[in-house]
């Protein structure tokens, strides 16, 4: 699930910020818009609609959940 798109959290003590990205939503199954962060030093490999990945990092002390394929929410 991604956090709607004007309560994502606060990128700044990362040194990022968000940008918005479509893709296909496992959950839903329809393309959906959702957040995608941009963190320096941070490529994510895959762009959303063909991420493979299903891993996920946790970050900003456990209350960011970002997919380590693309970087889309999955607070």
């Amino acid at each position: 699930m991604s956090s709607p798109l004007d309560n994502l959290p606060d990128l700044s003590p990362l040194g990022g910020h968000w940008t918005t990205t479509t893709g296909h939503h496992i959950d839903f199954g329809h393309i959906v818009t959702m957040g995608r962060a941009e963190i320096p030093g941070i490529t994510w490999p895959y762009e959303p609609e063909d991420c493979p990945i299903t891993t996920n990092t946790w970050y900003l002390d456990d209350t960011l959940l970002l997919c380590d394929g693309c970087g889309t929410d999955g607070t």
